[in-house]
């Protein structure tokens, strides 16, 4: 959700910034749907940079969690789970892989239904400007 939140906030301010080029382009004839898939392959560009790179990031982090604990105990010279205080002295991490991909197409559906409602609110807003001007 995060994710799928500072993608949406990208994507309205490339918009807002965007509003004297989508005017340039209502004045060249351009129609709502061309602009409309304009704006949405810029955020589809947005999502799979951002799911590319997130996952990739997250499950290297999982996948060598507990070595980067270790360094971090040897760099900060303490001990983040002292066996006299826990039960154990790990995280126990399992990286289940259809929970992974069940989690990318959500944010994939929750990020372009998103930015489709907002492209269609600025294009809407846009265009009823342009034509009362």
């Amino acid at each position: 959700f995060i994710f799928a939140s500072s993608i949406i906030s990208i994507l309205i301010a490339i918009m807002k910034k965007k509003i004297y080029d989508i005017n340039i382009l209502f004045s060249l004839g351009a129609k709502n749907k061309l602009i409309y898939y304009i704006f949405l392959w810029y955020s589809l560009i947005y999502i799979i940079f951002g799911i590319i790179f997130g996952t990739s990031i997250g499950l290297l982090a999982s996948y060598y969690f507990d070595s980067i604990i270790q360094n971090f105990e040897e760099f900060l010279n303490i001990k983040i789970f002292p066996s006299n205080a826990y039960f154990i002295n790990f995280i126990p991490v399992k990286i289940i892989y259809s929970d992974v991909l069940c989690i990318i197409s959500l944010i994939f559906l929750l990020v372009i239904t998103c930015s489709s409602y907002s492209i269609f609110k600025i294009i809407h807003k846009n265009s009823i400007k342009s034509i009362l001007s």
